[in-house]
C-alpha cells in the first residue's frame, strides 16, 4: 500500500511537471495577446496553436499510458500510432512504427497491451536525453496459437540508461528505490505483470530494446 503511494506521487508530479510547459506557453500567448500594443498577434496566436495541441496531445498519450483501460477486446492500432506520433511532433524523437506493424500486420493487441507500449515508449523518450528514433514493432510467433509480442527499441547519440533500470524491469525493487527518475519503469513492470507478459531487454551503449511477449490464449 505504501508502495503504491509513493508511486501515485512521484507519477502525479512526473505529469505536472510534463504538461507545464505547453499549458504555460499558451498562457504566455494569450498575455501577449491583451498587451495594449503588441503587434505579433500572428506569432502569438501560432505559439497558442502549437502549445495547446502539444498539451492536448499529451493529455491524450497519457489517458491511455496511465489511466484504466477495459479488459480484452482489440486496439485500433493506426489510431494509437497516430496519437503516439502526435505526442512527439515537434520533439528531438523520430517514432519509427511503420503501418505494417500496425493493425495491417494482421496481429490483434488489447488495449493493455497498447498501453504497455506507450509506457515503452515513455522509458525510450526519457532515455534519449539528446533525441533519437524509437521503434515500435509488434508481432506473433508461428501458428494461429503463438505467442504475441511487443518490443519498443531507442537509438541515439548520448543515450542514458540508468543500471537500476535493469534491476527494476526485473522485477526487483521495493518502495523505498522509487525516484522521479525510475518511478516510470516501475510502473511499467506492474503493468507487464497484469498482462501476464514476461519482459526482457538488452542495452548497448547507445542503442536498447525492451520486449514483451504475451502467452498464447492471453487476451488481455
Amino acid at each position: 500500500m505504501i508502495e503504491d503511494l509513493r508511486m501515485a506521487e512521484l507519477l502525479c508530479a512526473r505529469l505536472c511537471h510534463d504538461l507545464t510547459g505547453p499549458i504555460g506557453a499558451v498562457n504566455n500567448g494569450a498575455e501577449f495577446l491583451s498587451e495594449e500594443g503588441f503587434n505579433m498577434q500572428n506569432q502569438a496566436v501560432e505559439l497558442i496553436v502549437s502549445s495547446a495541441f502539444s498539451a492536448v496531445s499529451r493529455l491524450q498519450f497519457y489517458r491511455l499510458a496511465y489511466g484504466a483501460v477495459k479488459e480484452g477486446g482489440e486496439a485500433d492500432l493506426s489510431d494509437k500510432q497516430k496519437l503516439a506520433a502526435d505526442y512527439f511532433a515537434g520533439s528531438k524523437v523520430t517514432l519509427d512504427w511503420p503501418d505494417n506493424h500496425t493493425d495491417a500486420a494482421g496481429v490483434s493487441i488489447s488495449l493493455k497491451m497498447v498501453r504497455l507500449i506507450y509506457n515503452f515508449l515513455i522509458i525510450a523518450s526519457a532515455a534519449l536525453v539528446r533525441g533519437g528514433t524509437i521503434s515500435v514493432r509488434i508481432g506473433q510467433e508461428e501458428g494461429e496459437q503463438g505467442r504475441k509480442w511487443v518490443s519498443v527499441g531507442a537509438q541515439g547519440a548520448g543515450l542514458k540508461w540508468d543500471a537500476s533500470w535493469s534491476k527494476m524491469l526485473a522485477g526487483d525493487f521495493v518502495s523505498a528505490d522509487l525516484d522521479p527518475k525510475n518511478v516510470q519503469v516501475g510502473l511499467t513492470t506492474r503493468f507487464a505483470s497484469d498482462l501476464g507478459a514476461t519482459m526482457e531487454h538488452n542495452t548497448d551503449g547507445e542503442a536498447f530494446l525492451i520486449k514483451a511477449t504475451i502467452q498464447a490464449g492471453n487476451n488481455k
